[in-house]
């Protein structure tokens, strides 16, 4: 009897290992480069467009922003042991809606605050993250990048 309850707890164990390495191989499998890659590349874009008080490009960016966004929380995005989908949905997802409220309202003062704070939220993630280097930033005209290298 005891023979069988341990083969039972060892088996028990054998499949929550097994499925955490399933887990993790599965997590692997999200493009997390490209995905940051379009955060990058729409963040500064949608920062041209609102400066420029080119709504309608900016409405598009913002809009592309979400959806990148969408897609990173539908996914369950989980990497190093951090859950970058919660995190996103808790520090991005409504930074990203004030963006579209500022656009909406075509408000260059609003807009460029909210994009302060939303910039400020991808370093926030960054550094939940241990990726404290990543410094993203509000575009100048010092450098071509939305990102600093310093």
């Amino acid at each position: 009897m005891k023979k069988i309850l341990i083969l039972g707890i060892l088996g028990t164990i054998m499949q929550c290992c097994s499925f955490k390495a399933k887990e993790e191989v599965e997590s692997t499998e999200y493009p997390l480069l490209e995905t940051m890659g379009y955060y990058q590349r729409f963040s500064h874009k949608l920062w041209l467009a609102g400066n420029n008080e080119n709504w309608e490009l900016a409405n598009f960016y913002v809009h592309e922003l979400e959806e990148v966004t969408e897609d990173l929380i539908k996914n369950d995005f989980i990497d190093e042991g951090k859950n970058l989908s919660n995190l996103s949905e808790s520090l991005l997802k409504g930074k990203i809606e004030k963006m579209e409220e500022a656009v909406r309202l075509k408000d260059q003062v609003i807009f460029r605050e909210n994009y302060k704070l939303m910039i400020s939220a991808c370093n926030l993630c960054h550094q939940a993250t241990n990726h404290p280097y990543l410094k993203m930033k509000v575009p100048d005209e010092k450098d071509i990048f939305n990102q600093s290298f310093e």
